[in-house]
């Protein structure tokens, strides 16, 4: 919980920074798209219909200007300790802007007044720019252009700050990310320390009570000592066995001490009673030892149950952690992605305006000119329609991935349910596509196959395992050139389906195949493996009772075959 909240401070902070920059770009803009009202008003001056068009895109304009430093004021009321200069210069900035432009706007719309009651041919034009260039120059001892032109240097000053607090603050969010992974990495370690430590101590436990009564009974026959007991005093079976053993010495030796003094009467007595005495002493040895092949496989029980909690712990949280990832991704994916058609058809219309103007306009002036040469107007308007493909195609792929992580993860389908085997593999491979890259081809060999029950996200983790076992057999020949996976599925009968993996890696020995679903057993060096895989996959393909087989010889590769029912009962 302390990662997850430092993460979500850092994200919080990063967040805050993106919007204060973009805020700040998007006045700069804004207070830019007003100054450029002069040249293009001085274009338009013989087109009424186009003159009133521009005042009133400079009305919007201005509108646009006087939005951006409200939200900037929004923002810095919200935010005030997250800003990247003092509030105080913020507010002093934002109010000389807000006067700037309140002045600008006052001198341009008495120019236009001053254009309708002068009424102005259209060769005076030249001398009515020039006027309003004085004016805006002039007005109140004040060149507002000269103003404009400090407040945007302080502005990018601003900007520049916010910058380097978004870096900081991506750093302060990458380190959370990693110190939120150290502490999921150590926990998990920790708990498998503990397991072991707990799993040793209960076989300690167990094995030493019996192993108290097994020396007393080997001490009692070897001494014929009977005045020795076992000093068991619990209630379960090792106790009962402990009883009834004391019991049976006191017995045998009060039985013992008539018969010695009867001995030279009862000879015939006694070696009957001692016979009885040797039968039960086996009968006593026969029982011990059915009661430690009980505890050996009690004991191997347990192993296997610790194997099965860890590797389930660990997939829980990779899942979980997977699902989490997904989720955080597709918002973000979805918006970019939704958001990029509306962003090609405004370009397009932007284009098409462009076009317009150089129809109507083909002489332009000495300034538009060098500014299409200076940004080569024909190559960005072609390459910007490729530009927004790519970035669509990019959108769509991560949003396949972000699907498959999820829908391998299945974290919300705990249950059984019908699934399709085909999707699950499909999301597999997708999620190992990474280690595939070009050096293994996948031959995928369908059949037409109905949806079966089943827990998804068990079967999910079988494919997972087999899938990885077989790319790092293949990636480990390095002089192969070929290296293949074939997966090919079909339905047996009305009952069952079959899915087959096979790879033509070097194969598995015939004294190792044997051994591949014992928990624990692995080729792999130390720390790659921890032997656990195959013997879960065998346990959660008996769970949906089905069988799982390998298929192998050397220097001809391997195959594994899952046989599954289409319904669990």
């Amino acid at each position: 919980m302390l990662a997850y909240h430092n993460e979500l401070h850092a994200h919080k902070q990063l967040n805050l920074s993106y919007q204060q920059q973009s805020l700040l770009k998007d006045l700069e803009n804004a207070v830019t798209r007003i100054r450029l009202h002069p040249q293009r008003l001085f274009t338009v001056l013989e087109n009424s219909i186009w003159l009133e068009f521009e005042k009133n895109k400079f009305s919007e304009d201005l509108n646009q200007v006087n939005d951006k430093i409200s939200n900037l004021e929004t923002f810095i009321n919200t935010y005030p300790d997250d800003l990247a200069i003092d509030r105080i210069d913020f507010y002093h900035l934002l109010n000389n802007y807000q006067s700037t432009t309140k002045l600008y706007s006052k001198i341009i719309k008495f120019f236009w007044q001053k254009l309708e009651q002068d009424n102005l041919p259209v060769k005076e034009t030249n001398s009515s720019y020039a006027e309003l260039i004085d004016l805006l120059k002039e007005e109140k001892g004040v060149n507002l252009n000269v103003k404009f032109e400090q407040l945007s240097d302080e502005l990018i000053r601003i900007i520049g700050h916010a910058e380097i607090q978004k870096q900081y603050a991506n750093t302060s969010f990458s380190n959370a990310q990693k110190l939120r992974f150290q502490v999921i990495t150590g926990s998990m370690l920790l708990s498998v320390a503990i397991a072991a430590v707990l799993a040793l101590y209960t076989s300690r436990l167990i094995a030493r009570p019996l192993q108290v009564v097994t020396n007393v009974a080997q001490k009692i026959t070897q001494e014929s000592n009977f005045q020795l007991r076992a000093n068991i005093k619990s209630h379960d079976e090792v106790g009962t066995l402990a009883a009834s053993l004391n019991q049976l010495v006191e017995w045998v030796g009060d039985y013992t001490k008539e018969l010695e003094l009867a001995r030279q009467n009862l000879e015939q007595r006694v070696e009957e009673r001692t016979q009885e005495l040797e039968l039960a002493r086996q009968n006593l040895e026969q029982r011990v030892e059915e009661r430690t092949q009980e505890l050996q496989k009690t004991l191997q029980d347990l192993k296997e149950t610790q194997g099965q909690l860890i590797q389930t712990e660990k997939m829980s949280s990779l899942g979980e952690m997977v699902a989490g990832i997904a989720h955080e991704i597709n918002n973000p994916v979805n918006f970019i992605y939704g958001n990029i058609q509306c962003a090609n058809d405004y370009i397009q219309d932007l284009l098409s305006l462009v076009d317009l103007y150089q129809q109507e306009y083909p002489e332009k002036s000495w300034i538009i000119a060098e500014k299409i040469e200076e940004i080569d107007l024909n190559f960005l308007t072609k390459d910007l329609t490729n530009l927004l493909a790519s970035m669509k195609m990019g959108a769509q792929r991560i949003r396949e991935i972000v699907l498959s992580l999820r829908n391998f993860s299945r974290l919300d389908e705990a249950d059984m349910k019908d699934v399709d085997i085909h999707e699950g593999i499909d999301n597999t491979l997708l999620i190992l596509n990474h280690r595939i890259k070009n050096e293994i081809v996948v031959i995928k060999q369908y059949g037409s196959l109905p949806l079966i029950e089943c827990y998804p996200a068990q079967l999910n983790q079988v494919f997972m395992n087999i899938l990885s076992n077989a790319i790092d057999a293949l990636l480990e020949q390095k002089t192969q050139t070929e290296k293949n996976i074939i997966i090919n599925t079909l339905k047996v009968d009305n009952h069952y389906i079959k899915v087959g993996i096979r790879d033509n890696g070097p194969g598995i020995p015939r004294e190792i195949r044997n051994k591949l679903f014992n928990p624990f057993f692995t080729t792999k060096p130390v720390g790659k493996g921890t032997g656990l895989g195959l013997s879960i996959c065998y346990q959660i393909i008996d769970k949906h009772k089905g069988k799982i087989e390998v298929i192998s010889e050397l220097k001809q590769g391997t195959e594994f075959v899952i046989i599954l029912p289409l319904k669990t009962i």
